[in-house]
């Protein structure tokens, strides 16, 4: 490829980051404004875990396949356009709900716009480079939701500091709004930006199509459940590394309740673990990916094993740790393990997929993983501490969450690791077949 080309290929990269980025910080406002919504809506635990989880992710998961096949067949950058914009209309809206059913409905547009985020921009990165550079893209790409939950708990904090200061205020003849509304308007508002900056984006070519030789065009769920081996093991492992993360959703109520800390220092510390902990962690997959794997198929897959050996144990230890500076180091290592097992995971996923289903294949996966991460963990882990009567048992909670989940599925990851293997190398060889037949499949970038 030429210079300008790689530049350009890069700067694609880098925006779809961004964006990635923005989703997460939408996503993640919510954590930070748990306890004054609670007092404004007298609402539970088991509310506050359906608004962080079941809320954002049902309509998430309801739309996510049907956009993932959309997208394999129409123009990903505008999709990309119109979600960017409806998410953050919705998030611009929660601050107008004066009550928790408004809030609901909202942060399912929330979910609703997020949903077209992963398929489009991985199927995008993937037709940009070929096999042996796909796997960098990606886990840099893949550092967006570790940096956006960082920006939104360290600047996130500081925001919602300053207007918990400045107190309610008037805002264009609109009325008068308090702290945690206002906060969402600010959030909101930078979408706009971003959407006219995916108009820079070119379509680029699908690349690495094998329909001809494989009914690769038939359904992907067909596709993918006649492997449901290969397929299983990295959508298991990274639907457990998915559900980890759904702690930090918990960690200001956490440190509030059982450490006496204010919402500034949580967020500030949280989120100088996103901007620290997740780029060593991305940087860990990058090296792992080579170390680990040189010249084999499963390199990615192995990434995501390693940040799952990292992040399972040290997720369920630290929420139970007597001190807030033990709890603290131990959620560092955590996010290292989560932020290099989210690098593998979406990469493995792209290096036993078709060219012509990398969209759905991402949707079909994402959809998994949603079901049980964000869908079940924030309400059972609610649920949970509401039943056990003391807010403070919060950390018990979580940390029996981690074990009953991800216990297991390490152990199932590891011994299924051999039936990913060999569906990387069937991949991989159907390809250098395809190219021998009909000339390269992958990697150009149009002009």
């Amino acid at each position: 490829m030429e210079k300008t080309a790689s530049w350009y290929r890069w700067y694609v990269v880098v925006l779809l980051l961004l964006v990635f980025i923005l989703s997460y910080f939408d996503r993640y406002i919510l954590s930070l404004l748990v306890e004054p919504i609670k007092k404004a809506m007298n609402l539970s635990d088991f509310q506050i875990g359906l608004l962080m989880g079941p809320a954002f992710s049902m309509f998430n998961v309801l739309v996510t396949i049907p956009l993932g096949l959309m997208a394999d067949k129409t123009s990903r950058k505008w999709m990309l356009v119109v979600g960017i914009v409806v998410w953050c209309t919705m998030t611009t809206m929660s601050g107008f709900a004066m009550s928790f059913l408004p809030l609901l409905l909202f942060r399912f547009g929330l979910g609703l716009g997020e949903a077209v985020v992963s398929p489009c921009s991985v199927s995008i990165i993937s037709d940009y480079f070929n096999r042996e550079e796909r796997a960098r893209a990606i886990s840099l790409y893949m550092a967006g939701p570790y940096l956006g939950a960082g920006l939104a708990f360290l600047a996130g904090g500081v925001l919602v500091s300053a207007l918990h200061s400045s107190g309610p205020m008037e805002l264009l003849g609109l009325g008068r709004f308090e702290p945690w509304q206002l906060a969402f308007f600010l959030v909101g508002i930078p979408g706009t930006v971003f959407a006219l900056l995916m108009l820079t984006v070119r379509e680029p070519k699908r690349t690495e199509k094998i329909g001809a030789q494989s009914g690769a065009q038939a359904s992907a769920v067909r596709y993918m459940l006649v492997r449901w081996r290969g397929f299983g093991v990295v959508t298991l492992g990274a639907t457990c590394n998915f559900a980890m993360s759904t702690l930090t959703l918990w960690n200001v109520p956490l440190f509030q309740r059982v450490h006496g800390w204010t919402v500034v220092e949580i967020g500030t510390v949280t989120g100088l673990f996103y901007f620290t902990a997740g780029p060593i962690g991305t940087a860990l997959a990058l090296w792992a990916s080579k170390a680990l794997g040189r010249g084999k198929e499963d390199s990615a897959m192995r990434v995501l094993i390693l940040g799952l050996f990292i992040t399972v144990p040290m997720s369920a230890l630290y929420p139970i740790l007597p001190s807030p500076e033990l709890a603290v180091a131990a959620m560092f290592i955590a996010f290292i393990g989560k932020a290099a097992a989210t690098a593998g995971g979406p990469a493995a996923l792209q290096m036993i997929t078709p060219g012509e289903m990398r969209s759905r294949s991402v949707a079909i996966f994402n959809t998994i993983i949603t079901l049980i991460g964000p869908l079940l963990g924030p309400p059972l882990i609610g649920a949970a501490t509401d039943w056990m009567g003391t807010p403070k048992a919060i950390g018990i909670a979580l940390s029996g969450f981690v074990v009953i989940l991800g216990v297991p599925s390490l152990l199932i990851v590891c011994l299924g690791l051999k039936h990913y293997r060999k569906l990387a190398i069937e991949m991989a060889g159907t390809l250098r077949a395809e190219t021998d037949g009909a000339g390269p499949v992958g990697g150009a970038v149009p002009a």
